[in-house]
């Protein structure tokens, strides 16, 4: 039984994909607990992706319009112990795909409440649970930025 757990992990590693220069972190495997759509993805996949995601605990996606465009926002969570998540924020392209413009992970964030300012373009996440943090803003991004330097 103890050989068994190093030659599981062992196997892991060597049956995990390598780290490219384009893909620097394509062998993370804390990626195999978190559901999130790929890093860049059309928009029919992922309305594919976000319909088959919707029956599984854990994963929220949110809408969100500013400028005349649209935003996805992505929050996954383990439920393991702690609070574990991974926030994903995709930005749209000229070419009409999805690319990942945010990852996050947070540790210790609950319940998070979505928010954009129509004026200055901030997108907010706020707590939302009975914690000391309650109220508070947890993270936040400038969606005018978000997507700058996106090529088709």
């Amino acid at each position: 039984m103890r050989a068994i757990i190093p030659a599981a992990i062992v196997m892991l590693l060597v049956l995990a994909p390598r780290a490219t220069p384009d893909t620097p972190k394509s062998n993370d495997l804390s990626d195999s607990f978190f559901h999130l759509p790929p890093a860049e993805i059309e928009a029919a996949k992922f309305e594919k992706w976000r319909e088959e995601t919707s029956k599984e605990r854990g994963v929220t996606c949110t809408r969100v319009e500013y400028d005349k465009k649209v935003f996805w926002v992505v929050d996954s969570h383990t439920g393991m112990g702690n609070s574990y998540k991974k926030i994903a924020v995709y930005v749209p392209k000229k070419d009409g795909t999805f690319r990942r413009g945010l990852l996050v992970d947070l540790k210790g964030a609950n319940s998070l409440a979505v928010a954009v300012d129509p004026k200055t373009g901030v997108l907010e996440w706020r707590e939302q649970s009975n914690s000391d943090l309650k109220g508070e803003v947890v993270l936040s991004i400038n969606l005018k930025v978000a997507g700058t330097g996106l090529s088709p």
